[in-house]
C-alpha cells in the first residue's frame, strides 16, 4: 500500500504533464483574441513568378489547321466560270494559284487551284457551288499542324542561340588562338546551323501561308445540255484517213518482205548449210558401211 507522500508526488507529476500538453496545443493552434484564425504569411514574389510562368506554359498554343477542299463543278460555260471564280476569289481577298483549260471531244473543260482567307473558307465553298449547275463532288480535308509549328519554333530558337554562341566563339578564336583548323571547324558548324535555320524558316513560312489561306482545287466540267449540237463529219477527212491507213498497211507489208529477204532468208541459209553437210556426211558413212 502506497504512502501518502508517494500519492501526493504522483498527483503533482500528473498535473505538470497536463499543463505541458495544454500549453503545447495552444502554441500549435494560435487563435486571435476575437477567436479568428490568424492571417497567413504572404507568399514570396519568386514563388508567385514561378506559378505565373507555369500557368503561361500550360496555356495551349493557337491552333494551326490547314484547310483544303476538292470541288467538281458542272458549269454552263467553262471560260465564263473561270472568269467568275477569279473575280469571286479576288473579291474575298484570295488569289488564283493556277488555271488551265483543255478540250476533250471538242468540249472545253478546266481545272483551277485557288486560295482564300481561312476564315472565309466555308463561305467560298458555298458561293462557288452557287456558280455551278450542280456540284458533283465536294471533299474537305483538314490537317492540324499545331504541334509541328510549335516544335519548329522551339527548334528555330535553339538554332539561333547556337548560331549566336558559334559566332561569339569564332570571334574569340580569331582574336586569341588564331588557329586555322579551329576557325575552319567552327565556320563549318556555323554554316550547317545557318542552313538548318533557313530550312526551318522556310517551313514555318510555308505553314503560315497554308494556315492563313485555305486551298480549293476545282474541276470544271461543261453541262452537256448547254453545249451546241454540231456535226463535224467530213467525208474528205475520212477518205484521207483511209488512204493514209492503206499506205501504212502497204508500207508494213513491203517492210516485212524486205526483212524476210534481206535478214531472215540469209540467216536461214546459213543455218541450213551445216545441217545439209551433216546429212550428206551421215549418208556417205551409211553407204560405206553397207558396201562392206
Amino acid at each position: 500500500m502506497m504512502s501518502r507522500r508517494t500519492t501526493v508526488v504522483l498527483n503533482l507529476i500528473a498535473l505538470l504533464l497536463g499543463l505541458f500538453l495544454f500549453a503545447g496545443c495552444a502554441r500549435a493552434k494560435p487563435v486571435s483574441h476575437n477567436g479568428v484564425a490568424p492571417i497567413p504569411a504572404p507568399v514570396p514574389k519568386e514563388a508567385l513568378t514561378e506559378v505565373t510562368s507555369s500557368l503561361e506554359e500550360s496555356i495551349p498554343a493557337q491552333r494551326r489547321i490547314i484547310y483544303e477542299a476538292d470541288l467538281e463543278l458542272v458549269v454552263e460555260d467553262t471560260q465564263a466560270a473561270v472568269d467568275q471564280i477569279t473575280t469571286l476569289v479576288e473579291d474575298m481577298g484570295g488569289y488564283v494559284v493556277s488555271a488551265s483549260l483543255y478540250r476533250t471531244d471538242d468540249i472545253l473543260a478546266g481545272e483551277m487551284t485557288v486560295r482564300v482567307p481561312q476564315e472565309r473558307f466555308h463561305e467560298a465553298l458555298k458561293k462557288l457551288g452557287e456558280l455551278a449547275v450542280r456540284v458533283d463532288r465536294e471533299a474537305i480535308h483538314t490537317n492540324d499542324v499545331t504541334q509541328e509549328y510549335v516544335d519548329l519554333e522551339a527548334r528555330l530558337k535553339n538554332l539561333e542561340a547556337t548560331e549566336k554562341e558559334l559566332r561569339a566563339l569564332l570571334s574569340e578564336v580569331r582574336k586569341e588562338t588564331k588557329s586555322a583548323s579551329d576557325i575552319i571547324e567552327i565556320y563549318r558548324e556555323l554554316t550547317r546551323v545557318r542552313s538548318e535555320i533557313d530550312q526551318v524558316k522556310a517551313r514555318l513560312e510555308n505553314l503560315n501561308k497554308l494556315t492563313t489561306y485555305a486551298t480549293i482545287r476545282i474541276t470544271l466540267t461543261p453541262y452537256e445540255l448547254s453545249q451546241p449540237v454540231s456535226s463535224r463529219w467530213n467525208p474528205l477527212e475520212t477518205l484521207h484517213r483511209a488512204w493514209r491507213t492503206l499506205l501504212r498497211g502497204i508500207q508494213w507489208l513491203v517492210d516485212l518482205v524486205i526483212y524476210l529477204v534481206v535478214v531472215i532468208l540469209p540467216l536461214a541459209l546459213l543455218a541450213l548449210i551445216p545441217l545439209i553437210i551433216l546429212i550428206y556426211l551421215i549418208r556417205w558413212i551409211i553407204r560405206r558401211l553397207f558396201r562392206k
